[in-house]
């Protein structure tokens, strides 16, 4: 994959910037894990994902984002009109 580098090996990176502080702190959190998994199984991995998948349903733990305000493309549900 090339990205326009004009040196080292395409995809390399050149970039001698410090980290930032969240960098630097998933850095240390990967180096101390040994190359164990780090982050957790998300949800769209697990068994309960594969069955709503199945059966064409909302996964049953996962959490509507939360939201400050009232987004306006969310569908309103209401009885028909008579």
């Amino acid at each position: 994959m090339d990205t326009g580098s004009e040196e080292g090996e395409p995809g390399g990176t050149t970039d001698a910037t410090p980290l930032t502080d969240e960098e630097r702190a998933i850095l240390e959190r990967l180096q101390r894990s040994g190359h164990r998994e780090v982050a957790a199984q998300p949800p769209e991995e697990s068994p309960v994902a594969g069955e709503a998948a199945e059966d064409d349903a909302p996964l049953p733990d996962y959490a509507p984002p939360e939201r400050d305000r009232v987004d306006p493309l969310d569908p309103i549900f209401r009885e028909p009109d008579p």
